[in-house]
């Protein structure tokens, strides 16, 4: 059992995994992962894009800051990761996104 507020971490794990959608290529693979360390609950996504550009990384968690989508090339609100963020400080943890070493991000 995970004690929190259900529609807030719904929403904020919904916004990891439609990010690892829209930043995959189609028909690449999406891992999900979540596992218990000690007391706290780890749940991370894991995608195989392009990765996040050394550019962006400082800023991703900014509100409105927003990278555009590979295939469409449309930009979001630039609200999501800054929700999870937010919803992970409630929560008493922390979000960290990291490239993978053959591509893609593991955001945790």
């Amino acid at each position: 059992m995970i004690e929190g507020d259900a529609f807030l971490l719904y929403q904020a794990i919904s916004n990891l995994v439609q990010n690892a959608i829209d930043f995959s290529p189609a028909g690449s693979r999406i891992e999900l992962l979540g596992q218990l360390e000690g007391e706290r609950f780890r749940f991370s996504v894991r995608d195989y894009g392009q990765g996040i550009p050394d550019y962006a990384k400082a800023r991703v968690f900014e509100k409105f800051f927003s990278l555009q989508r590979p295939d469409t090339g449309k930009k979001s609100t630039g609200l999501g990761l800054n929700f999870v963020r937010e919803v992970a400080t409630l929560h008493q943890g922390e979000v960290t996104l990291e490239n993978g070493p053959d591509g893609g991000i593991r955001a945790t």
